[in-house]
């Protein structure tokens, strides 16, 4: 009789130490993971790169890049698209001085994105190209349904009419 009171004592022990273990390691779900995002990046209509014709006879280019997000993965995408420099083929026209992501809320299928800063927009041509980086960065998540842009806090479309008047 006192083994089995041992025996349960002691597995009683050993589950209460795996619980507290387990309970007090430090948790994978708060922990960046890595995932491999589409930026959109812009060639000329002369380049061999293969993607869809927009705007000035442009091309949009999808480009893997593995990220590592700790917030959400269109954060952490919208973020290397801001960062990424242009190469000879390919040109990034979401810079700009001050450009930053300064938010990005996700709820119910909605993406909510707050940039802050300026566009460095040199053409009437840029305007198409700064807004379809942005927009087709952002709808490659499935659980996005629809994506609002926020520059300055005005909406991308009315800050780039406004860009855009200046070239008439």
């Amino acid at each position: 009789m006192k083994n089995i009171l041992f025996t349960r004592q002691s597995f009683a022990a050993i589950v209460l130490l795996i619980s507290i273990f387990y309970g007090c390691s430090k948790s994978d779900s708060n922990e960046p993971k890595k995932q491999t995002v589409y930026i959109y990046l812009v060639a000329s209509k002369s380049s061999n790169d293969q993607g869809r014709m927009f705007g000035c006879n442009d091309i949009l280019v999808p480009i893997e890049k593995n990220v590592l997000v700790e917030r959400s993965a269109l954060e952490s995408a919208l973020n290397t698209l801001i960062e990424t420099k242009n190469t000879e083929e390919l040109q990034n026209f979401v810079k700009g001085p001050g450009l930053l992501l300064y938010q990005v809320t996700i709820a119910d299928g909605k993406a909510d994105v707050y940039l802050k800063g300026d566009f460095a927009i040199y053409d009437v041509c840029d305007i198409p190209r700064i807004h379809e980086q942005i927009f087709e960065t952002a709808k490659q998540f499935p659980e996005i349904k629809t994506v609002k842009i926020f520059m300055n806090n005005q909406t991308l479309e009315y800050y780039l009419s406004v860009a855009k008047e200046g070239f008439l």
